[in-house]
């Protein structure tokens, strides 16, 4: 069920949207062309209303006819609401009239306004989109307006052939092993000097990080009931409403039992619990991963991801087979994995210039300590 759309450039459609009557009388046993020729187009509504029906249309995927996971559907509705926000501030047409110069001011508005949504109760942003925030709003407005289409809206989507902007992904960057060590260690030295618990808590969370290679939102709903000791494993709900199993092995598994023995407090289903006994949400984690970096002198950015980084980059550096990988993270296809293959190597081209760097062997030869320097201005 869709519950997050906001109404407030909407109000007409306040307290009807949920449910949707067919268009009776409106489908004939034509083709699309055929009906765009004589006329028949389903009648013409406003963009917000239009905006109602796809997400209601949108229980099901577009693309595949499966049935969409509910962050799914809030990032549809987040997309949509802001092109509902641009679209009312600037006072497009009718939704027959918007052409791909509409679509291109809003794809310049997200590119280079770095305070958007401002004035509508939306939270405001402090800084320019990324490319792959463009990209990915540009996106679902073209899989909106390509609906449109097909469901007989509009006779031709603007955004037909409209070319979508470069994401321009940022390279794959792992947390170090240096930093994770620093991570760990400030758990250990919690559960020695400090907070026994949330450095019981902390140590394992961040053990299954690292082992497991989870989303930031697999780990934050990991329950009690889908736990299997026996098989070592825990099933998590991924990406698209799939659900795997993880293994959970070796020192993560040791650290996981030490806190559901001996720390977790009673009561619920949800793993992962505050030091009140409430469930940690996914701005919890944050917030402690956060704090944890701070503490632990790591200044590199990202969050939670960066292990899912690290256990891909490092069980292929420890010769793991890249479809027993893919199945680990829960891709559908090796796209990914080639990236986190790409790091490896380039990590290792860098170490092998290291040994085998010309310039060296020429003026000191082979055999020579190698160790790290700084290079003196920081």
């Amino acid at each position: 069920m869709v519950t997050a759309i906001r109404t407030r450039n909407m109000p007409e459609l306040a307290g009807r949207y949920r449910s949707f009557p067919e268009d009776a009388g409106t489908r004939q046993d034509l083709t699309v062309p055929d009906r765009k020729r004589q006329g028949l187009i389903t009648p013409a509504l406003s963009l917000p209303e239009l905006v109602a029906r796809f997400l209601q249309a949108c229980r099901l995927s577009p693309r595949t006819g499966r049935p969409l996971s509910y962050r799914t559907l809030e990032y549809y509705t987040m997309c949509l609401d802001g092109l509902l926000y641009f679209a009312a501030r600037h006072d497009w047409p009718e939704p027959a009239q918007i052409t791909r110069e509409h679509l291109r001011d809003f794809m310049q508005y997200l590119a280079n306004e770095p305070h958007r949504w401002a004035g509508d109760g939306r939270r405001c942003t402090f800084k320019k989109a990324s490319p792959a925030t463009v990209h990915h709003y540009l996106r679902v407005a073209k899989t909106f307006l390509n609906w449109c289409e097909d469901e007989e809206y509009l006779k031709e989507s603007p955004a037909l052939r409209m070319k979508l902007p470069s994401p321009q992904y940022k390279d794959v960057e792992p947390y170090t092993d240096d930093e994770v060590n620093a991570m760990l260690g400030v758990c250990e030295l919690d559960i020695q000097h400090g907070d026994r618990y949330l450095g019981v808590r902390n140590q394992a969370m961040i053990s299954v990080f690292i082992d497991t290679g989870l989303r930031l939102t697999e780990l934050a709903e990991m329950k009690l009931s889908e736990l299997e000791p026996h098989l070592q494993q825990c099933r998590v709900l991924g990406k698209g409403n799939k659900h795997r199993s993880v293994p959970l092995n070796g020192q993560a598994r040791k650290a996981l039992k030490l806190y559901l023995n001996q720390q977790r407090r009673e009561g619920g289903d949800a793993v992962w619990l505050t030091d009140d006994g409430q469930p940690m949400t996914i701005h919890a984690i944050k917030i402690m991963l956060t704090r944890l970096k701070r503490r632990a002198g790591v200044r590199s950015g990202g969050g939670a991801h960066r292990f899912r980084h690290y256990f891909a980059t490092r069980c292929l550096e420890n010769g793991m087979d890249m479809n027993a990988l893919r199945l680990l993270l829960g891709h559908a296809t090796l796209y990914m994995v080639l990236r986190y293959t790409k790091f490896v190597q380039v990590s290792r081209a860098f170490a092998e210039q290291r040994e085998f760097s010309p310039l060296d062997r020429l003026t000191r030869g082979g055999n020579y300590n190698r160790r790290q320097e700084n290079w003196g201005w920081r």
